[in-house]
């Protein structure tokens, strides 16, 4: 089976740390061609450093030089919709980072060009591959804790990730830094309940830096028959990612970071079933963590930008659906649009903001 030719958009963090490494281990099916990026001497340390033979500053440009099947939009988001519809009329398949796009308009006519050329369009919802969070959905799906009823998210990003960096372009989503990683609560939760209908914003400012809107946002996405609560601070210094799942007959408790599943059960609160669920959630945890931290060291974990790429090059050279599909990326930006319509529209009262959209 012949390589795909891949090129890459973007030559920043993301790029660097999650793209460009979980292509180069998928050698031998995907050659990376070409790293693209304005910032043309970041361009070319990146291609040194993974060997990457052709460097430009111009999209237009490299897809007129180069012979690619692949192209990874890697850059800001309101450069998503331009970069990708470049992309699919040059016949190149697109993966591009969250959020799809900046409102449902650009993600309609990005489906609707990869549609008319017969292009695949993932979008890198890249925490649904953590592997206690795809055992999670694997358990939900069998009944293993009867109907699903509603799910918690926790998700903690230091300040000085994006929130004390005046120059981030994540202040200039609307909505502020929730736009960058608020993508992220939202897709694991449309993971379990699909459509979300409603949605409640709560957000607080609570820093002193002037060019960040909020920094404590709290969440109400709800369905038909359920909803998620979502907690997403950016005042601590602490990494943090955990999800509580339940239903009528137990409780799954995940840590993205140390990658632990913990099923919870206590039918009733007598001595025996509290000390024996107690002990159950101990050593579950333990053998959990353990097991992950033996992979991580022996390097047998992959991480969750590898299982995604390497899932959509199978969908590309096997003809599959993608692991992600363009409509479940239109759905993502479709509930955060909800959310940063609240933000953006309603005045601030000693420094917080309260309200509740709903779909029309």
């Amino acid at each position: 089976m012949a390589e795909l030719n891949a090129a890459v958009v973007g030559a920043g963090f993301i790029a660097l740390k999650k793209h460009l490494p979980a292509f180069k281990a998928q050698r031998g099916r995907v050659r990376l061609a070409a790293i693209c990026d304005p910032n043309l001497e970041a361009a070319q340390e990146a291609a040194r450093e993974f060997g990457i033979p052709a460097v430009y500053a111009s999209v237009a440009e490299m897809l007129a030089n180069e012979e690619l099947g692949l192209v990874d939009v890697c850059t800001p988001p309101r450069t998503h919709e331009e970069v990708a519809l470049l992309a699919i009329e040059s016949g190149c398949h697109v993966l591009i980072e969250k959020p799809m796009a900046v409102d449902v308009a650009e993600c309609d006519r990005i489906i609707e060009a990869s549609n008319e050329r017969g292009v695949k369009v993932s979008v890198v919802h890249s925490d649904l591959f953590y592997p206690p969070f795809m055992k999670a959905r694997e358990l939900v799906a069998r009944g293993e804790i009867g109907d699903f009823m509603g799910m918690r998210i926790f998700l903690s990003t230091p300040t000085s990730y994006m929130t004390s960096r005046e120059d981030h372009w994540a202040h200039r989503l609307p909505g502020g830094v929730i736009g960058e990683s608020g993508p992220h609560v939202v897709y694991m939760t449309l993971a379990f309940i699909n459509p979300v209908k409603e949605v409640k914003v709560h957000a607080l400012k609570c820093l002193s830096y002037p060019w960040s809107k909020f920094e404590d946002y709290r969440l109400d996405l709800i369905g038909e028959r359920a909803a998620s609560t979502v907690t997403s601070i950016y005042t601590t210094d602490q990494w943090a990612a955990q999800v509580d799942i339940w239903g009528t007959r137990g409780e799954l408790k995940l840590d993205l970071e140390v990658m632990s599943l913990v099923r919870h059960r206590r039918p009733s609160l007598s001595p025996l079933h509290v000390a024996s669920s107690g002990l159950s959630e101990s050593v579950q945890l333990a053998v959990g963590t353990l097991k992950a931290g033996t992979q991580v060291l022996l390097r047998r974990f992959k991480k969750t930008h590898d299982i995604l790429i390497e899932r959509f090059v199978d969908s590309i050279l096997l003809d599959t659906p993608p692991p992600v599909s363009a409509e479940e990326g239109r759905e993502a930006v479709r509930v955060m649009g909800l959310i940063v319509d609240q933000l953006g529209r309603l005045p601030s009262v000693d420094g917080r903001v309260e309200n509740g959209a709903r779909q029309g």
